[in-house]
């Protein structure tokens, strides 16, 4: 007997596969993992791409229109000034960025699970 999805592929191997219960990994966690990976010594490019990459997850939570406060929005604004490509600010030390990368990243966390709550 042959699968109609796959046509090539006997039944009891596709039935054998692993089911994938699990949703795919969200943007904070995307986010966590590239800044834990920042905090390697790797080429000026990955930092320059962790900039931008933080900098659009800012903009993203800026723009959802439900669950905002005013004052998260004044922070997210600031951090999309901080992540920003075009005009980088460049803070005095790499440890001085890996914590601020890490403090915006468990801000995410808490922002999105406070948000999605609602």
């Amino acid at each position: 007997m042959v699968c109609s999805t796959f046509s090539a592929v006997p039944v009891h191997i596709v039935r054998g596969l692993p089911r994938w219960n699990r949703r795919p990994p969200g943007l904070i966690t995307i986010a966590a993992v590239a800044v834990v990976v920042g905090l390697l010594p790797l080429p000026y490019g990955y930092y320059m791409l962790l900039r931008l990459f933080l900098c659009g997850v800012s903009l993203y939570f800026l723009t959802r229109p439900r669950g905002m406060r005013d004052g998260e929005k004044w922070v997210l604004a600031g951090l999309v000034v901080l992540y920003n490509p075009l005009v980088p600010i460049e803070p005095a030390s790499k440890l001085l960025w890996s914590v601020i990368n890490i403090a915006t990243v468990m801000w995410f966390w808490r922002l999105n699970r406070r948000t999605a709550l609602r």
